[in-house]
């Protein structure tokens, strides 16, 4: 499925917005182009409301790309909440917004992995506030595996940086390179 230049004035994705306790969300090969919302969310909002890590939220073989908002208000480019959080082969590259491009949100579960990238590219992101990846569950475990993460941009002279969790993190066999921040 393709969403091109999708625009809205609601604040819960400029494409997609999908709110649903209980369920699952799977985009598979899904491709964003210039998606906008105002202020949240300009591609994508995806909150699944139950903290199980049996419930599927993924974003699988896609691309998302050149969502800009220029608003000083403007937060997430994509944003999934709970579940088990999955992100092979992903494109996200180009976007921009004030805060948080990426923002994830995965179910809790201290003896599981909960949240998952590999073999994804991000590149040319700019968050203008703070943060481009915003990985914020404590108790959640995160992956990053086999990705590029090149030439993103935190404007801000911030304390948040390119990646910030409060989760544990593994990053593996990634190239993290000319990305511009006050942390990396």
């Amino acid at each position: 499925s393709s969403f091109f230049s999708c625009k809205t004035s609601s604040s819960n994705g400029g494409a997609i917005y999908f709110y649903y306790s209980g369920g699952q969300c799977v985009l598979d090969k899904v491709c964003g182009y210039d998606c906008c919302s105002n202020p949240h969310y300009e591609f994508a909002h995806i909150h699944l409301g139950s903290n199980s890590i049996s419930i599927k939220n993924y974003v699988n073989y896609s691309s998302i790309v050149r969502c800009v908002n220029e608003n000083s208000n403007s937060h997430h480019v994509l944003g999934l909440f709970y579940g088990k959080i999955c992100c092979p082969s992903v494109n996200f590259s180009m976007n921009k917004c004030y805060s948080r491009p990426i923002i994830y949100h995965p179910s809790t579960d201290s003896s599981s992995l909960t949240c998952s990238f590999s073999y994804s590219s991000f590149a040319d992101n700019i968050a203008t506030g703070y943060c481009v990846f915003y990985l914020y569950r404590t108790g959640s475990k995160y992956e990053m595996k086999s990705c590029n993460i090149l030439r993103n941009t935190e404007s801000s002279s911030g304390s948040y940086g390119i990646i910030y969790t409060s989760g544990n993190m593994n990053i593996d066999d990634c190239c993290i390179l000319e990305n511009t921040a006050t942390y990396i």
